[in-house]
């Protein structure tokens, strides 16, 4: 089993709760479009501390080639391109296999 997690900073604008809710919803709804992932959670955080992120994705894949096939997915392409990268600042990323 593999570990997909990432996390990233919302960039500071007057509206980044708003955009980081579209980014967890846009997430989430990827479940029922690719076959490979096997679990997506979406956190938003309400920790304000220095060291703190916005948002956490966690996703479970069956194995790297999954992961993947996730990673070049069309529709998560357009998630990453609508909601994700316009919006942050900041994206950390570790893969683990368990």
């Amino acid at each position: 089993m593999i570990k997909h997690i990432v996390m990233w900073r919302m960039a500071d604008t007057p509206d980044k709760a708003e955009k980081a809710l579209a980014i967890k919803e846009n997430l989430e709804a990827l479940k029922d479009k690719i076959k490979v992932l096997k679990s997506i959670e979406v956190g938003l955080n309400f920790e304000t501390s220095d060291a703190a992120s916005d948002v956490v994705l966690v996703t479970e894949f069956d194995s790297v080639a999954d992961l993947n096939e996730y990673q070049q997915h069309p529709a998560h392409k357009a998630v990453g391109a609508a909601y994700v990268r316009p919006n942050v600042s900041e994206r950390r990323v570790v893969d683990y296999e368990i």
